[in-house]
């Protein structure tokens, strides 16, 4: 029997993209079968106009927070095992094309395109 590769998981970005992604198809994320997993799928807004969305929503979320003095939105941390320090960065104010299209495949909810191969001879 054949298995099929494995899909690294989404960044900690990407992961983002990914729940702001339902937040805008008004969907839960969570608790689902497979078969609503694809119709959601199925419905998802072109790629362009799915970005603008979830950009205007962290828009909306960065304007909250400033009016809450920082409270609403937490800070990032991409610390790994061989690390020697502990940073920390601000929760992201714009989540590009490429990023949305990478987290949506990372999570299986769209199908990577054939690439060119960078091995032409």
């Amino acid at each position: 029997m054949k298995s099929r590769p494995r899909r690294p998981p989404p960044t900690q970005i990407q992961d983002i993209a990914l729940k702001l992604t339902f937040a805008v198809m008004d969907e839960s994320r969570f608790n689902r079968g497979p078969d609503e997993y694809k119709s959601i799928a199925a419905r998802l807004l072109p790629l362009k106009v799915l970005t603008a969305k979830i950009n205007q929503l962290l828009e909306q979320a960065h304007r909250s927070n400033n009016e809450c003095n920082g409270f609403v939105l937490p800070k990032l941390c991409r610390f790994k095992g061989d690390d020697r320090s502990i940073t920390f960065e601000p929760y992201p104010q714009h989540i590009s094309y490429e990023t949305v299209r990478e987290g949506l495949e990372a999570s299986g909810m769209r199908q990577p395109r054939w690439r060119k191969s960078r091995n032409t001879r």
